[in-house]
């Protein structure tokens, strides 16, 4: 039977607040036929392994901020003849796409790397005339 207090998101898919232990052990596969064991967080309901490595994710509002820096720099550009600026409607409907994105939401198993190309994908959904360096600029 399953449990009611359970959340479920809109799609009716099952929220996990994802309950590790720190001494938890992962079966890692190492070589080509030896297996080995290594102490590895992983979520007990939903089995999702933690991301402990050094492409680890960042909160919304890491990019909150370099939508903010990119956003000073096109107004700069703007004044200069160049790029035109990013409107507050433009950077509100960023927020959002990126708030609607389980990326941003759930960090225990993401990778940095997989934020990063999300959220310049999202950048040129409501901007194409940015190109991809010109926002990566801004995410290192």
């Amino acid at each position: 039977m399953e449990d009611s207090t359970k959340e479920v998101d809109d799609e009716g898919i099952l929220l996990c607040e994802h309950t590790s232990r720190e001494k938890d052990w992962l079966e890692l596969l190492q070589g080509k036929n030896e297996l080995t064991l290594a102490p590895h967080p992983f979520c007990h309901d939903c089995g999702l392994v933690r991301n402990i490595g050094p492409d680890r994710p960042r909160k919304i509002g890491f990019f909150v901020d370099v939508l903010s820096e990119l956003q000073r720099y096109l107004k700069e550009e703007s004044q200069k003849g160049g790029k035109p600026k990013l409107i507050e409607a433009q950077k509100r409907l960023i927020v959002k796409d990126m708030q609607d994105e389980e990326l941003f939401q759930d960090l225990y198993g993401t990778l940095a790397s997989a934020q990063k190309e999300k959220f310049i994908e999202i950048v040129q959904k409501y901007r194409p005339d940015l190109k991809s360096y010109e926002i990566e600029y801004y995410l290192d």
